[in-house]
């Protein structure tokens, strides 16, 4: 589906060692450790999306241990940094995208950088180092990798001993200095690519990237109410009341030197700030930002659990989290917006199964640099959109094989008519279903 075809076919017939580079050569979407991932996904089980998610989910859930690992080092109770990653694992926002594998760049990327956190919070001989290649692998999964000696230098200064604030500082900066470095140089690379990206994408193209402080805050408040499907509430429409908020919060967390809160909020910020500067908004964007939100909460949570006094009112708290985490997620997934959603899913990948059998039987007679007409009316062909039909590529592992969408049906066979090459025009039907209405294989 879109980009878990799409992002295969940009390296159809280049070998691993030329997709994976150093240095981005483009400001957004040069990605090779993503792309190599799905890609190894692809070379061992082929179309068969069954065997490739369970590899993927199996990345997630490594995200949500490495998360509960984080919540409990950073300070959380143990029964709340269950019902917090609960809460993370229901969210629709999560759900939908553990399973998309076009969204491997968010999953893969929150695993290295849940990584690299837990090793730069240990003392282990070495551990700095093993920080700093993770989070060089996360920075070349997805750009918003970027922020992170940012949060490292955060908690390096919790981590310092309670010494005056220049030579806190400057223990921190010895704790993360090979962090800073990284991201320094990848920093300067990317500030090069500005103005290439300037000139080829205009303030049209959903990716052209508008710093503006407004624009910012108005869809961080979006994003924010989006993951609990709340985008229709009051939150997105007064974006100012959420800076307020968040800035109470992190004057709290600051005077009270707590880490869960501080470090939660940054890291939910900043690893978001990237994608609000786009007019695109997609739910992806929130899977790995959404967890540090969680995160924050709960060492609010945590703080007013402290307050009670005596072991029953701790433990009343304690249930009353866990279930009221758990009955959420159950209310929204009963919802009619989540049903909406996930019934579009299954039925987009339900046509899409449908298309792919009929489409499979040209396959052992497609010839190099074939045309394929698809005359699909007012119907939408979901498996061919990528490409156009990446699919018939990747299935044939060539690149010279070209579609024609979108065009009236009058329109196509004037083209089909006059194509002199080998081609094919194809039937789409409402079902996803695929016909041959004519083909010439080979040429005169």
């Amino acid at each position: 589906m879109l980009d878990e075809l799409g992002n295969l076919s940009r390296y159809l017939g280049i070998s691993y060692r030329d997709m994976i580079t150093f240095f981005p050569q483009w400001i957004y979407n040069d990605r090779p450790i993503g792309f190599a991932i799905e890609r190894l996904l692809f070379d061992a089980f082929g179309f068969d999306y069954r065997r490739q998610l369970v590899v993927f989910l199996v990345i997630h859930f490594g995200n949500c241990a490495l998360g509960f690992l984080l919540f409990r080092r950073l300070g959380v109770s143990r029964p709340l940094s269950i019902a917090a990653i609960a809460l993370y694992g229901s969210l629709w926002t999560t759900a939908e995208t553990a399973t998309y594998i076009g969204a491997v760049f968010d999953v893969v990327c929150l695993l290295f950088l849940l990584g690299s956190t837990l090793a730069i919070l240990s003392d282990r001989r070495g551990a700095n180092v093993v920080s700093a290649v993770l989070f060089l692998l996360a920075l070349r999964t997805k750009e918003f990798a970027i922020v992170v000696p940012v949060l490292f230098l955060i908690l390096a200064l919790y981590l310092s001993p309670n010494l005056p604030l220049r030579q806190s500082l400057g223990l921190a900066v010895r704790r993360v200095w090979m962090h800073l470095w990284i991201g320094a140089i990848f920093a300067i690379r990317y500030l090069l690519l500005i103005p290439r990206m300037g000139a080829e994408m205009g303030p049209g193209n959903p990716y052209y990237m508008n710093p503006d402080p407004v624009t910012i805050l108005h869809s961080l408040s979006y994003y924010t109410a989006w993951i609990f499907g709340s985008e229709d509430t009051v939150l997105p429409r007064h974006p100012f009341l959420l800076a307020f908020i968040f800035g109470a919060i992190l004057l709290y967390g600051l005077y009270g030197r707590r880490i869960a809160v501080v470090f939660g909020l940054a890291a939910y910020v900043v690893t978001l700030l990237p994608v609000t500067m786009i007019s695109n908004r997609e739910p992806y964007y929130l899977y790995a930002p959404q967890l540090f939100l969680i995160l924050l909460a709960a060492g609010l949570v945590e703080d007013l659990i402290r307050t009670l006094k005596g072991e029953q009112p701790q433990r009343v708290a304690f249930t009353g989290v866990a279930v009221a985490a758990m009955a959420a997620a159950a209310m929204f997934q009963r919802s009619s917006y989540f049903k909406d959603r996930v019934n579009f899913f299954v039925t987009v990948r339900h046509i899409s199964k449908i298309s792919s059998i009929d489409a499979s039987r040209l396959l052992p007679e497609l010839a190099p640099e074939s045309h394929i007409y698809v005359n699909h009316h007012a119907q939408t062909p979901w498996l061919f959109i990528p490409g156009p039909c990446d699919f018939f590529k990747l299935a044939k592992k060539d690149r010279s094989i070209f579609c024609i969408l979108n065009k009236p049906e009058d329109e196509l066979r004037t083209l089909y008519s006059q194509d002199d090459g080998p081609k094919y025009f194809l039937r789409y039907d409402e079902s996803g279903a695929l016909g041959v209405v004519d083909a010439r294989v080979a040429n005169p």
